[in-house]
């Protein structure tokens, strides 16, 4: 069926205000001024002793006043706590952000609707010398005595009523879940006897605003460094971010002391510049069989890509391709300044970059139904083999001596802004293909610094950045069923028993930073591919419902509970093998390795054969999955210029083309409702059936992308688009006209309504994201009602995706209109701000054949001569 082309909504009325945002908490409860200054005044006069010994034993040069990093433990939220703790002399604010969770106690809760409910336990945390500290004990000294606080200093009264604890930020908190002691335990084993190697880390430091600081600070680092055998490869500071970091390195026997004694032994862990240690160099792609046996080698029949002087919009950070291979071969433009290309031994090695050049550039090989991209794919190497494992295979990563925000940073720089004296080598790149992610940095709720320089990049340079999620390798546990019973059981009885396995590991299954960046795309797999072969005698496919999300997925949510990993996108049927050993232990499955026989998507791959260019392996993951959705965009970009072409170039001009791809990919996500139904099945029961839609949200995301959809419409579908920059705390109403055929029938009908924006970032406060965008209608006379997201997600990130379904009869007259409103509420302490966003709405009717296109389109033109 032909497609007709996306029309675009006319001008919008702008002079509104923004709607209620709704929810919100009580005020918390606390146990009174008398019993707090019991629990808290003794803590910080052992504080103020603790500081003033730190003064006496530290070695500093004269002049500069020995710091701490005070940690203060609130409660629920306090307005305008770091306007007032910034003005305590002494005190240098720094975070708003490391803490964020639920907390309740008999002493501490919110009360709504008369009902108890936890608060969110938030840690403010400020650079504090003696000044600092003897000045915020006298505050609260005489607020105790007296019911007054200084003038200017109102919030620090509620800090004070709402304080659950006051700390100085310590070892354990520098080490705590980011898994480096893990990390150096397991390398300790791995080393050979008496052999003292180096072991490369990374030392966030806390960021300060001013130069000096910074540099004192890092030379202390660095001198503490050195005097444990240990040496600074790189460093890396971001004022946009607020990141400052160093690539450290100790030797083999300094790690053992630190990991003997919990890190408390060596100095370096002990100073106070110091955030955070962290494991470094895992920064890996997924494993992917390349031997012989896992491989198939069959001449492809590839058109040469018609390009034409086209310039690159899609550029690929990740391994190097085999660029000779007949699948990429004239259609991939390498730049590796850092030479990485150097620390690869053979073609052989060259093996995630080649998978995903060659998906993105042609799909599934399984079966081809659209052609190779028609412009080349830049690639920027970020990856090189690591050490041989104990097969001898080696895994691309990030090498040791880079921190990938660092190359990440003067990638994107290099591809759009150039460097001294050299112009920009791919400056039309819109689209960033990222498929690599840190398995020791699993999102919790604070966001990475690798993501924060996603978000800022995203901004900075309106680039749009695709990560995949992370493949999560557990191997799933059928709880109770035997070794002898498994053979008898039924397609249906072991996805019913795997969905229940993979619901008990939901904590675990964390998304991989970078995932967690809220301006980026993250990417999920959907189960499925295009092979359509048997599976190898030996593997399972624990899954026969189509539309399934893939067993190796994350299960979660994003910052402040955002739909995260957005979107799924078919990543290749993950099959498993049945482990189990003894009849009588429990059935355990693994995921399968690569297959030459399938399943999974087919992709090209480098042999271990020297000279071959032809073969071929099938894979599943998420990285499949971003590689296909990168691919996706692609050919959305070449929607985007019909569009502009056709005259709709104006209403297309207040967003950048990055933020259009975001929203219009998002746009075509739907659960599909077998695999949904499926879920609920199996895991909705009374306890969670009020918010059961927010486990399906983690399962689906906003769901699979109906690829058909997005370029065009059918004759009983419409799809209107534009694009505005919005004001704090101001709305935009677009006007869709509803087609008169659709008066008064009982007929199902589906409103789609996306809205996606780019967000400014600030770490330090607890909100993190700069500007929150949603969608509503003025006035639902369509009788539709919400469909499969959970309500309290929708708002929380940067995509506003909802999907409205209804059949009731729904009465309107020839000429009504749909009001739909964008509204805009800023954050995080942003003020005034500005937000490009891009607006779509799909008003179709599944299923039946109603003239809705030609019916809306021709009130659109009547509503802009009336406007004219």
């Amino acid at each position: 069926m032909d497609m007709k082309p996306i029309l675009t909504f006319n001008e919008p009325v702008k002079d509104g205000k923004r709607g209620k945002l709704g929810g919100g908490g009580g005020k918390p409860h606390t146990p009174g001024t008398k019993e707090q200054a019991k629990r808290i005044m003794p803590k910080v006069e052992q504080l103020e002793r603790n500081l003033a010994e730190h003064v006496q034993l530290s070695g500093v040069p004269d002049g500069l006043l020995p710091e701490k990093v005070l940690v203060l433990e609130i409660a629920g939220d306090v307005q305008n706590l770091v306007k007032s703790l910034s003005k305590v002399p002494g005190l240098e604010m720094l975070s708003q952000s490391i803490l964020d969770t639920h907390f309740q106690d008999k002493d501490y809760y919110a009360e709504k609707d008369g009902k108890i409910k936890p608060v969110t336990k938030n840690a403010y945390l400020a650079m504090s010398n003696q000044t600092g500290l003897r000045r915020l004990k006298t505050m609260w000294n005489k607020y105790v005595s007296s019911g007054h606080i200084d003038k200017g200093y109102a919030p620090l009264r509620y800090a004070f009523l709402q304080l659950t604890d006051i700390r100085f930020w310590d070892t354990q908190d520098r080490l705590e879940a980011t898994y480096l002691l893990e990390d150096w335990q397991y390398r300790l084993k791995d080393a050979a006897q008496g052999y003292d190697e180096l072991i490369s880390f990374e030392i966030e430091l806390w960021f300060r605003p001013n130069s000096l600081l910074r540099g004192q600070a890092e030379a202390h680092i660095r001198d503490v460094i050195e005097k444990s055998g240990g040496n600074v490869v790189n460093t890396f500071v971001h004022e946009g971010i607020e990141y400052h970091g160093l690539l450290g390195q100790l030797p083999l026997s300094k790690a053992h002391v630190v990991v003997s004694s919990g890190g408390v032994s060596l100095e370096l862990m002990r100073c106070d510049e110091v955030m955070f240690f962290r494991p470094l160099g895992q920064c890996m792609t997924p494993k992917i069989e390349t031997t012989e046996e896992y491989l198939n080698e069959k001449l492809e029949s590839f058109e040469f890509p018609i390009i034409d002087g086209q310039q690159p919009i899609v550029a690929l950070l990740d391994g190097l391709p085999f660029s000779n291979h007949e699948a990429l071969t004239g259609r991939i433009t390498v730049d590796d300044p850092d030479d990485l290309e150097a620390l690869y031994g053979s073609p052989s090695e060259q093996v995630h970059g080649t998978s995903m050049a060659s998906i993105i550039i042609h799909g599934d090989l399984n079966h081809r139904e659209e052609p190779a991209l028609s412009r080349p794919l830049y690639v920027r190497p970020i990856l090189a083999p690591g050490a041989p494992q104990f097969n001898g295979t080696k895994i691309e990563q990030i090498p040791p001596t880079y921190l990938p925000i660092d190359l990440v940073h003067r990638a994107v720089k290099r591809m759009k802004e150039g460097e001294p004296g050299i112009p920009p080598e791919a400056p039309e790149i819109t689209i960033i293909n990222l498929s690599v992610g840190d398995p020791y940095r699993l999102f919790d709720t604070q966001v990475s610094p690798w993501a924060r320089m996603l978000d800022w990049l995203s901004l900075k340079y309106n680039v749009l950045f695709v990560v995949s999620a992370g493949n999560v390798s557990e191997r799933i546990h059928l709880e109770g069923i035997k070794e002898d019973e498994f053979g008898a059981l039924e397609a249906e009885d072991i996805e019913a028993l795997s969905i229940k396995a993979i619901a008990r590991q939901k904590h675990i299954r964390r998304m991989m930073s970078p995932a967690e960046a809220i301006n980026a795309l993250s990417i999920s797999s959907s189960h499925d591919d295009k092979f359509d072969g048997e599976l190898p005698i030996n593997q399972v496919d624990v899954f026969k419902t189509v539309g399934m999300f893939s067993p190796i997925n994350p299960i979660t949510l994003g910052k402040k509970n955002s739909v995260k990993p957005e979107l799924l996108m078919p990543g290749g049927r993950q099959s498993y093998i049945n482990k189990s050993i003894l009849e009588g232990d429990d059935v355990v499955l693994q995921p399968a390795t690569t297959s030459r026989f399938g399943p999974g998507v087919k992709t090209a791959l480098p042999s271990p054969s020297q000279g071959a260019i032809n073969s071929y392996g099938y894979t599943a993951g998420t990285s499949n999955a971003a590689a296909l959705a990168t691919r996706r965009l692609a050919f959305l970009y070449e929607t985007l210029e019909e569009i502009k072409q056709f005259g709709g170039s104006k209403a297309l001009s207040f967003a950048s083309d990055a933020l259009l791809l975001k929203a219009l990919l998002a746009h075509g996500a739907e659960h599909i409702e077998n695999a949904s139904n499926v879920i609920c099945q199996h895991l909705k029961d009374k306890s969670n059936s009020r918010t059961f839609k927010s486990d399906l949200n983690q399962y689906f995301g906003f769901g699979i992308v109906n690829e058909k959809r997005i370029h065009g419409c059918q004759s009983n579908q419409v799809t209107l688009i534009h694009t505005g920059i919005i004001k704090d705390g101001s709305a935009h109403e677009y006007s869709l006209p509803l087609p008169h055929s659709l008066a008064a029938e009982t007929v199902q009908r589906r409103l789609v309504v996306t809205v996606a924006w780019f967000a400014p970032v600030n770490h330090g406060h607890q909100d993190y994201r700069g500007a929150q965008l949603w969608a509503t209608p003025a006035h639902d006379v369509l009788n539709t009602e919400s469909g499969d997201y959970y309500h309290s997600h929708l708002r929380n990130g940067t995509i506003f995706h909802e999907v409205k379904k209804g059949n009731k009869a729904a009465i309107f007259t020839k000429g009504d209109k749909l009001a739909i409103q964008v509204h805009c509420y800023g954050r995080a302490g942003f003020e005034g701000l500005e937000v490009p966003y891009a607006l779509i709405v799909t008003l179709d009717t599944p299923g039946n054949n109603i003239p809705v296109y030609e019916e809306v389109k021709k009130e659109l033109e009547v509503l802009a001569e009336q406007t004219a």
